[in-house]
């Protein structure tokens, strides 16, 4: 008897627990939480240090902006997780690059950005990205 280790869908990437999708292609922020939701999972909710040290460090390999699923779009300023719908806490992990979020009001979706030493910034949210999905792993399964 075995433990067979957590499950990724093709194309996603484990990492702690979760699984990871790093788009080819782009899409606006609603196309891109559409396409998670479509994928069954969301786009990627940053929770802590180490998920955003793995999240950056991929998107710097990968040299490219990638959405993720925080938006101010009710409300300037009042940060939300889209999926979740929990509101950023002032004490909540953040990864801002500097001078982010810098306030405009048409900016109200978040990437990770090659511009800001591939931290957070916030963008126009029609233009289009690649975007982070993710979704929790299976549990590992006993065999045999």
């Amino acid at each position: 008897m075995g433990v067979k280790g957590a499950d990724c869908p093709d194309g996603f990437e484990v990492h702690q627990g979760a699984c990871y999708f790093f788009s080819h292609g782009e899409e606006t922020w609603t196309g891109a939480y559409d396409s998670c939701v479509i994928l069954g999972g969301h786009l990627v909710e940053v929770n802590d240090v180490m998920e955003d040290t793995y999240l950056s460090g991929r998107t710097r390999t990968l040299g490219d902006y990638f959405w993720i699923g925080l938006e101010d779009k009710a409300v300037e300023g009042e940060w939300m997780w889209a999926s979740s719908h929990s509101s950023l806490e002032p004490d909540a992990y953040t990864n801002w690059g500097s001078s982010e979020p810098d306030g405009r009001p048409d900016q109200n979706c978040v990437l990770y950005a090659p511009s800001r030493n591939y931290q957070w910034a916030d963008a126009i949210c029609t233009r289009t990205q690649k975007y982070i999905c993710e979704k929790s792993a299976d549990e590992p399964v006993v065999v045999g």
